[in-house]
């Protein structure tokens, strides 16, 4: 993937652009503004397929402007964290990968409404992006309330999880809906999460292993010995010896004195 988004950069990257992020907050805070003058004023920008196919084309886009909430306190903590995860993930990433991730999960969002005549709204495109900076950052800080810290990879897990809910709750083909949302993050990280998982698998497998091998010797009577020499721990009291379960050996334990093990 990582390949593949350098090629796009080296042809594409030209037409990107900076501070997408102050871009989106702006339009965002401006919404708020017009929509607490005017009530009713945030319904003109969701993205509804019926209202699309009527002519108001431009709900395509300006759902990405309604603000996350209408009061204007957590509105305001809503920009204030849309900013400060937005410029991390541009100046981490760079301004073409930023915008192709806003971009592609945008459009996958708005192509998912109208082929499934489902309305959404950004909901699930912000906590992607939410998603994206927990896992460059997991360990990143943050207080509840201004009280309670709280690592960012513990709020990531909860918003996992209530995408979760979401496609359990829905009907049909609105199930649809929140996994679209996310696709870029799918397709950003979806790699890596695959890696991790199996380098996990694989090491809780040669953890088990190596016990139920260490649980089966007598710390009283156990011999060790080298497969390759034959030499044990009775013959040379004072030599190490190592455990290998490595493919050579079917996966299987088999223990090395310590020349050997290095050098098998």
């Amino acid at each position: 993937m990582e390949r593949l988004l350098n090629k796009l950069e080296r042809r594409l990257g030209k037409y990107s652009f900076d501070n997408l992020t102050l871009v989106l907050v702006t339009a965002q805070a401006a919404a708020l503004v017009l929509s607490l003058a005017k009530p009713g004023f945030a319904q003109m920008l969701v993205l509804d397929p019926a209202y699309v196919r009527a002519g108001q084309y431009w709900r395509l886009v300006s759902y990405l402007f309604v603000p996350t909430s209408f009061s204007p306190i957590w509105a305001l903590f809503g920009l204030y964290w849309l900013y400060i995860i937005g410029t991390a993930l541009e100046g981490q990433w760079g301004a073409f990968k930023y915008q192709l991730y806003w971009f592609f999960g945008a459009g996958i969002t708005a192509l998912g409404a109208m082929l499934l005549n489902v309305p959404t709204s950004n909901t699930y495109l912000l906590m992607s992006l939410f998603l994206a900076f927990a896992t460059l950052w997991p360990r990143y800080e943050i207080r509840l309330f201004f009280v309670i810290s709280v690592q960012v990879r513990w709020l990531a897990l909860l918003d996992a999880l209530l995408i979760c809910m979401a496609i359990g709750g829905a009907d049909g083909w609105a199930k649809l809906m929140p996994v679209l949302a996310v696709a870029n993050y799918l397709l950003f990280f979806g790699g890596s999460l695959l890696d991790l998982l199996r380098g996990r698998v694989r090491q809780a497998a040669r953890t088990g292993e190596r016990r139920a091998f260490a649980e089966q010797e007598s710390p009283a009577t156990a011999v060790r010995s080298c497969a390759t020499c034959g030499i044990t721990s009775l013959t040379d009291p004072e030599m190490d010896f190592r455990v290998c379960s490595c493919a050579k050996h079917d996966g299987k334990p088999t223990q090395f004195c310590l020349p050997h093990a290095r050098n098998h």
